[in-house]
């Protein structure tokens, strides 16, 4: 049996339905050009990131080499400067010898015109030896008696010049007194040096 309808309610109510079930087509077609955007956009940071760093690889490959570089140069001035500290402490030592060897460099004349001065002011004294080893005098000689040899002695100290003073052998030999003396010569002004020194 057919049914017509001929108020046509059922029709728009089939009509509402049918628009109803029928899905809409905008919403699926945006969303696989949405992903593939997302996927474009994170291809592309990621370049941009990766050339970023590969960029800043290459910077710092550059510096390590030039800094490495700059570390060898730096090395022989090192050496270098090692090679001149060692020569300056050597000679350094030299010249420390040199002034010591100086400061305890005695003059002959020196020496002779003190001794002189205590001979001339003892009476009845004569040398026969006399040697020098650095700041060690030794000397031998005669005096008339054991008086004239204990002046001897104090007139040598009183010169300033000697110290130390040793009277090693005293012997009688017809009626004169041989002596051996020994001593250590040593001028006013390095006793000061010494002093100031110390």
């Amino acid at each position: 049996m057919i049914k017509v309808n001929l108020s046509g309610r059922q029709k728009k109510t089939a009509t509402k339905a049918a628009a109803v079930s029928k899905p809409s087509a905008g919403p699926s077609n945006a969303m696989p050009v949405l992903h593939l955007m997302v996927v474009v956009g994170a291809a592309v940071a990621g370049y941009f990131w990766y050339s970023g760093l590969t960029s800043q690889s290459a910077d710092l490959s550059t510096r390590i080499a030039s800094l490495q570089e700059d570390q060898k140069n730096l090395d022989v001035v090192v050496k270098q400067l090692q090679v001149y500290e060692t020569r300056k402490v050597e000679m350094e030592k030299r010249i420390q010898v040199i002034e010591d060897l100086k400061k305890n460099q005695l003059s002959p004349v020196v020496v002779l015109d003190a001794l002189g001065e205590a001979i001339d002011r003892t009476r009845y004294v004569w040398l026969s030896t006399l040697s020098q080893s650095n700041a060690t005098i030794s000397m031998a000689g005669t005096g008339t008696s054991v008086d004239t040899l204990s002046d001897f002695v104090a007139n040598l100290k009183s010169t300033g010049y000697f110290r130390n003073i040793n009277l090693a052998r005293f012997d009688d030999a017809k009626g004169n007194y041989t002596f051996s003396l020994t001593c250590e010569f040593s001028p006013p002004s390095l006793r000061v040096a010494e002093k100031g020194a110390n």
